[in-house]
């Protein structure tokens, strides 16, 4: 097994690593190069990369989604959701938390959470500072909660894409098995928050001017909104209905995105701005070396490994999910669960689990690598896009600052979790 090829891919593979935990070389950068690399070196040809390796039906799922929520965006409901929810709230800075942090999850769920955060994360400070709070802990929580939310569906988080594209889950299988997990997570988190920041969360002396914040003028294209609502109910429905009649999710999310690119008056090059290239040529590198890997015979080895471990389905779930859990949050979700997904399936197929009996452990890689990702800064795309809203303040969140919250949660998260795993799939 070690040959120059396997020697080669492993090395690869952790300099991409390295680039993504350390930031010193731009993550888009190494993976697409590392892949070009194994082409170049001969360790795998193009055909086979393009044929066999990369997941068309992951890269279609992730474009259709960022192009729909892109034209979303530009209506303005984002923030009208947001304000309105200030305005209910009236100020009262623990409401005000409980509140985007729950809208956050549902936007979410439903849309790309970079984009929610993005669109969210500039409210959440300028809220903030009328209430004269620091706006760290309301963009840590609406963060936590983003990634939770992303948890719950298919298209919520790009790992349960992946997973969703390499073992045919369905939409609504998501929505029913990772979902419940997901509320429970999210009210252990929200809990966590307040017991922990109490102080924090306590009410000011400063009265808040509601009246200042008028969402109703984010609205910028009513027509374009209510379109484009109905094209995502559409294509929610679709992601149900659709697969029984041999139609994939990739299909469904591109048809959508193609009915409101042909209405939308932008022009086509404003609409393909909405799309996060550099994230889908980072899922295009790394699908060719964890192909790679798969053909060197390293993905195996380690899928033995962990089969190894244990031959019971539920300790074998329950080390899925707490592996993942700190491989997403230490060494960055979506790269993680690109090597963790042929390797479980490695370990399945070397202890013999039928489909009915993988299931939980596939269920526990999704909860373990979509919630492991708020134990650090560095964990998924939304903290590091959180992250970087910070700086518009006079105290950003580090990663420090971040862990202190962020790790935490993320383990109590995944007790409930792994209680949840339990109590659903084994007990009874």
């Amino acid at each position: 097994m070690w040959n120059f090829n396997s020697i080669l891919t492993l090395a690869i593979l952790a300099f991409v690593y390295f680039s993504v935990t350390t930031e010193k070389i731009n993550r888009t950068k190494a993976a697409f190069f590392g892949g070009v690399l194994l082409i170049v070196t001969g360790v795998t040809s193009l055909e086979e990369a393009w044929v066999c390796f990369i997941s068309f039906e992951t890269i279609g799922l992730l474009v259709g989604m960022m192009l729909i929520a892109g034209v979303i965006g530009q209506t303005g409901v984002f923030q009208f959701v947001a304000l309105r929810a200030v305005r209910l709230t009236r100020g009262r800075y623990g409401l005000l938390l409980l509140a985007l942090s729950v809208i956050t999850a549902l936007f979410s769920a439903f849309l790309d959470n970079v984009t929610t955060i993005l669109l969210l994360g500039p409210i959440a400070i300028f809220a903030a500072d009328a209430l004269h709070k620091k706006p760290s802990l309301l963009l840590i929580s609406m963060v936590l909660a983003a990634n939770i939310g992303g948890t719950a569906t298919l298209i919520g988080d790009p790992p349960n894409m992946l997973i969703g594209s390499a073992v045919g889950i369905s939409f609504d299988e998501f929505l029913a098995h990772t979902g419940p997990a997901a509320a429970l997570a999210l009210a252990v988190t929200l809990g966590y928050l307040f017991l922990s920041r109490r102080e924090e969360l306590k009410p000011t002396d400063h009265a808040i001017d509601v009246e200042s914040f008028d969402e109703t003028r984010y609205i910028q294209d009513r027509p374009t909104l209510v379109v484009s609502l109905v094209v995502l109910g559409l294509v929610l429905i679709g992601f149900v209905v659709l697969p029984a009649f041999g139609v994939t999710p990739a299909a469904v999310a591109l048809t959508g995105a193609g009915v409101l690119m042909l209405i939308n008056r932008s022009k086509p090059k404003e609409l393909l701005a909405k799309i996060e290239w550099p994230l889908i040529f980072f899922f295009l590198g790394l699908f060719v070396i964890t192909g790679a890997l798969e053909k060197v015979g390293l993905i195996a080895v380690v899928g033995r490994f962990f089969a190894s471990v244990t031959q019971d389905p539920l300790r074998f779930s329950l080390v899925i999910l707490w592996v993942s859990s700190f491989g997403g949050a230490f060494l960055s979700a979506v790269p993680f669960v690109t090597v963790m997904i042929p390797v479980t399936a490695a370990a399945i197929a070397h202890l013999g689990l039928g489909p009915a009996a993988a299931a939980p452990v596939w269920w526990a890689l999704s909860l373990g690598v979509c919630i492991g990702g708020n134990g650090s800064l560095v964990g998924a795309a939304s903290n590091m896009a959180m992250g970087a809203i910070s700086e518009r303040t006079r105290e950003p969140v580090g990663f420090m600052g971040y862990l202190r919250l962020g790790l935490p949660t993320m383990i109590l998260s995944q007790v409930a979790s792994s209680l949840y795993l339990y109590l659903r799939y084994f007990a009874f």
